[in-house]
């Protein structure tokens, strides 16, 4: 008796050897193979390295690691450093300090009755907010201060309020339970409602004023009579070298005078040549305007400029170089400041910078004696120049600059008085 084949098994048995199927095989369905899981740490594909595991050194231990205590200081002075800048500091400081002050002699004199306590200031209760109202009231209604003063005297004393004495949130409340006022002083409704009225006020009755740039033809004005026999007369020579390189400096790098007065030899290269040898000095300025990172330098590379002697800042600043060390009797170091603070008798006070209040003193007494008029601006530059070498923020908007412009071209545009006059300028 034969014995029928399984078709399976003949068609796989009908394979050659060279692994050709056989021409009467039937078509042959592979079998799936079943993927394994990979053990961990073998490579996901050749060619491509496994991912280190990541080791565990047997010397470490949890005391390595920093304390909570050392993380909440690490955040305390982080924040001391960079939340506010030392300027506002020091001037919320002022304000708080003067507050104090004020409450303090106030009461001891009976002059706010028994409404108000001498430590309202120290410790927070109901009479907290009523003692910063009637400050602020001292300040703008009897001294006759602008809002810019009430302004000021909040935002310090909500930031003393909040950091000194723990007084947290945007309200002011009392709590039944507990007997305490909760929030902040500066957002009870007496106070509040005080602050927004001044402002309103400010609105509508202030005059908004903006200062015009001095131009080269003031400059020029200026100089001429800082080498006249009355400026020689009345000014020593430091007086007269210092304002030449400081004005002069100022006008070409564009800084207002706080940005000017902290300035360091480190901080400028003198005596430099481009490629094309062109003598210039290299200034380096930081901390400009809004900014306040210190790896943010911008660089400027000004050139000696003959033909303009009144804003030559090159020369000029050669020549305070050279009376500096004249009068020191030894070279100038990097960590000497280019203008020092000057003594009431024209001394120099090495060592110590000049403040902007005591630069504006003598600038105030030149400009003064000098009768400087208004001239006009030879070169034209385009805006974007205005705002890199102006140290505007990259993201100011061009409309603050144009309003700068805009200010100055009413003021010269707002009198009309000469409008029949056949000497008119023509561009008014």
């Amino acid at each position: 008796m034969t014995q029928k084949r399984n078709p399976r098994r003949s068609s796989r048995s009908n394979v050659s050897s060279s692994g050709g199927p056989a021409s009467s095989a039937l078509p042959v369905r592979k079998k799936a193979t079943k993927k394994l899981p990979k053990k961990a740490g073998s490579s996901a594909r050749p060619g491509r390295k496994a991912a280190a595991k990541p080791s565990v050194s047997s010397t470490s231990s949890p005391t390595e690691l920093p304390s909570a205590s050392s993380l909440l200081n690490n955040s305390q002075q982080t924040t001391d450093e960079w939340y506010k800048s030392p300027r506002t500091k020091k001037g919320y400081g002022n304000y708080v300090k003067s507050g104090k002050a004020w409450i303090i002699e106030w009461t001891s004199e009976g002059r706010l009755d028994d409404e108000i306590s001498a430590d309202a200031f120290d410790i927070i209760t109901s009479e907290t907010p009523l003692a910063l109202r009637a400050l602020t009231a001292f300040k703008c209604e009897h001294l006759e201060r602008g809002f810019a003063t009430a302004e000021g005297l909040r935002s310090a004393f909500k930031d003393y309020f909040e950091r000194v004495c723990g007084c947290q949130g945007d309200f002011w409340k009392y709590n039944s339970h507990t007997g305490n006022w909760e929030g902040n002083p500066v957002f009870e409704s007496g106070f509040k409602t005080y602050y927004e009225s001044l402002k309103n006020r400010h609105n509508r009755t202030s005059t908004a004023t903006q200062a015009l740039p001095m131009l080269p033809a003031d400059l020029k004005m200026i100089m001429e009579y800082l080498d006249s026999p009355e400026a020689i007369e009345y000014f020593t020579v430091t007086q007269r070298l210092y304002f030449k390189a400081f004005v002069s400096t100022a006008f070409t790098l564009w800084t207002r005078n706080d940005e000017l007065i902290n300035l360091q030899f480190k901080d400028i290269k003198l005596n430099l040549r481009s490629a094309t040898g062109i003598p210039y000095h290299e200034f380096a300025l930081i901390f400009r305007k809004t900014n306040k990172d210190p790896t943010k330098v911008q660089r400027y590379m000004v050139q000696i400029d003959l033909a303009h002697p009144e804003i030559d800042c090159y020369t000029h600043f050669d020549a305070w170089k050279k009376h500096m060390e004249g009068l020191l009797g030894r070279p100038l170091r990097g960590t000497d400041f280019v203008f020092p603070a000057i003594a009431s008798t024209g001394q120099l006070k090495i060592g110590e910078c000049t403040s902007r209040s005591g630069f504006e003193s003598l600038l105030d007494d030149v400009v003064e004696r000098s009768g400087v008029m208004k001239g006009r601006n030879e070169r034209k530059w385009s805006l974007k120049v205005v705002k890199w070498w102006g140290g505007w923020s990259s993201n100011e908007n061009v409309g603050t600059l144009m309003r700068y412009l805009l200010d100055e071209l009413m003021a010269y545009e707002e009198g009309f008085s000469d409008i029949m006059m056949d000497d008119r300028v023509c561009d008014r």
